[in-house]
């Protein structure tokens, strides 16, 4: 079940409250060419000059900058070059001796646990029926005396982490530190307690066989869907399953549903090319063998990459329809933070804190991964249409430390020029034949504006809120207060007559108006306000309808090429198109 999360700001007006929430999604129509921005432009001039800072010492950077390089990224649903970040920037650290020695978006990390995001992928692309139990590709695990109920685990929970099976097998022993196990007052243990494979310092890794044996008598760490629990193992069945219907092993599987088909060359399977690698001057993993657990987090990539598969995640084009990408990117479960959410694989973080002049709720979809040596961050903006990728190898403190650099830098600057760019969408707007029909829209901190809205003389707007207050206020204890305006992501390509007089192609982008409510209450009861929180005035969208036309609805027309906003259209009073006043009147 997909849950999401609305946010909710109260606001006491004597005896009401403000239900002040919004829908999720973007506030305004996503950036476009934030490489020609200048707002942009000085926004990564000034990220640069902190990062160098940070370098060489002029202030305090975090972590050991000589042992430490590093690769970072934004992408841009619509940059010019799809292996080409909108901006980057590389450090290659003055203690590497080992590997690249010219640090490039070519260079390649071992990326750890993002290498889920390209499982997940390769799932989502394979034909296997999500919603079908594991035990249905992979009859071994039907075993009647498995303490996990395989039988309930569908490949989606084993996909998005909430099927509540372990996070290993056998790694999670931490035989090398069995002596001090013991000195804490743990009782010493013969070597045949231990599982017979996968366990450090003790013996190999794990057969096809032996891992399965294990899976049988691994106890269950929670109830599937009951809460998330991070599985490292999933990865290597969900493979297994696509396995046995393909017959194709992991790397296969990699080839033909991602590197061949995107084109990236240099994301495999580790070991990757020492001559192009990032090797740490630290202890790392560089060159390992991962075998069969390769699917969780045994792939080796490059910020060029990176920025491909994630541009067609921006744009919607890496799978076969903007809605199954959209699907993609949605929760499954929530977890014990209202700020964080999980995915498949995503680590969902919600925040109001990057963009501190117009605050509202970011949703960021993100995966972290760590490989002994190296530490990765890739985090999708939909909402902008943007992505930052953070590679690092070296220190594991650095990671966090640029991410969280990167995202207050260019995120606020990225708000800024979509507002900017959404200005052309305000304005006062008149019907062209006899100035009968007037709409005014504005721009405030959080959206866009219906201000007013006149037709004959009449006021439509006052209109709206008084149908809102007779028909809503008549089963929900609410009083419509304002109404804002925000894009919902669809467009139709068109051809109607032009605010000019003109006729030609066009697309029609749609807007509706979410009202902005007041709940009033006299009671003196404790708690009495208390489910005013819970927002749901998103059960509201096209709910009240004149002659077949929803009264939510906005309709801009915009130039197919160019994206400029030729005219507005108000369909439920039949404004026709009405172009903007250049008067402003």
């Amino acid at each position: 079940m997909y849950t999401t999360t609305i946010l909710s700001s109260l606001i006491l007006l004597g005896n009401a409250v403000a239900i002040d929430c919004r829908p999720p999604g973007p506030v305004v129509p996503k950036p476009r060419n934030l490489h020609a921005n200048e707002l942009f432009a000085q926004a990564t001039a000034n990220l640069t000059d902190a990062l160098e800072s940070a370098l060489n010492g002029t202030i305090v950077a975090g972590w050991p900058v000589e042992n430490t390089s590093f690769s970072i990224g934004l992408v841009s649903w619509d940059q010019p070059e799809k292996a080409v970040p909108t901006w980057e920037y590389h450090h290659l650290a003055p203690t590497n001796v080992n590997g690249t020695k010219h640090l490039t978006r070519d260079s390649q990390y071992l990326i750890g646990s993002i290498s889920k995001v390209f499982t997940d992928y390769i799932l989502l692309q394979s034909g296997l029926e999500l919603d079908s139990p594991i035990t249905e590709y992979l009859s071994v695990l039907q075993d009647e005396a498995s303490l996990i109920h395989w039988r309930n685990i569908t490949l989606r929970h084993l996909a998005s982490q909430v099927a509540g099976i372990p996070p290993n097998y056998g790694f999670s022993e931490y035989y090398y530190l069995k002596e001090y196990f013991v000195a804490l007052g743990f009782p010493l243990l013969p070597d045949s307690d231990y599982p017979p494979c996968g366990v450090l310092e003790l013996n190999g890794g794990c057969t096809k066989d032996q891992f399965f044996q294990g899976m049988l008598s691994s106890y269950p760490v929670a109830a599937p869907e009951s809460r998330p629990v991070y599985s490292n193992i999933a990865f290597n069945l969900i493979v297994y399953a696509i396995q046995e219907q393909t017959g194709q092993n992991y790397t296969e599987l990699l080839r033909d549903f991602v590197t061949t088909p995107l084109g990236l060359s240099n994301t495999m399977v580790s070991p990757g090319d020492d001559s192009k690698a990032v090797i740490p001057p630290v202890d790392n993993s560089w060159g390992s063998d991962y075998g069969d657990n390769a699917p969780g987090g045994g792939l080796v990539s490059s910020l060029s990459d990176l920025s491909i598969f994630i541009r067609g995640i921006l744009d919607h084009s890496i799978l076969e329809s903007e809605t199954e990408v959209l699907q993609w990117l949605k929760p499954s479960s929530s977890t014990g933070s209202p700020s964080s959410l999980v995915g498949m694989p995503w680590e969902i973080y919600r925040t109001q804190e990057l963009t501190p002049a117009h605050p509202h709720t970011i949703d960021i979809y993100a995966k972290a991964g760590s490989a002994y040596g190296y530490q990765s961050h890739m985090a999708v903006i939909d909402e902008y249409g943007v992505a930052v990728v953070v590679l690092t190898a070296g220190s594991a403190k650095a990671t966090d430390i640029i991410y969280g650099t990167v995202l207050s830098t260019l995120i606020p600057a990225i708000d800024e020029i979509a507002r900017s760019q959404a200005a052309q969408y305000t304005g006062s707007f008149v019907s062209v034949a006899d100035g009968g029909v007037n709409a005014t829209l504005v721009q405030d901190d959080d959206s866009l504006v219906l201000a007013g809205l006149r037709r004959n003389g009449t006021d439509v707007l006052e209109g709206l809120f008084e149908i809102n207050r007779v028909a809503i206020g008549g089963f929900l204890n609410v009083e419509p207060s304002r109404a804002r305006l925000y894009p919902v992501g669809v467009e139709t390509p068109g051809s109607c007559p032009r605010p000019d007089g003109s006729n030609g192609t066009v697309v029609l982008e749609d807007w509706r108006v979410d009202w902005v409510f007041e709940m009033r209450s006299d009671s003196e009861l404790p708690g009495a306000a208390l489910t005013a929180g819970d927002c749901l005035t998103w059960t509201l969208a096209d709910w009240i309808h004149y002659g077949s036309e929803p009264l939510d609805r906005v309709v801009f027309v915009l130039d197919p090429q160019t994206r400029q906003v030729l005219g507005v259209e108000v369909p439920f009073i039949r404004s026709g198109v009405l172009g903007k006043s250049e008067s402003g009147d």
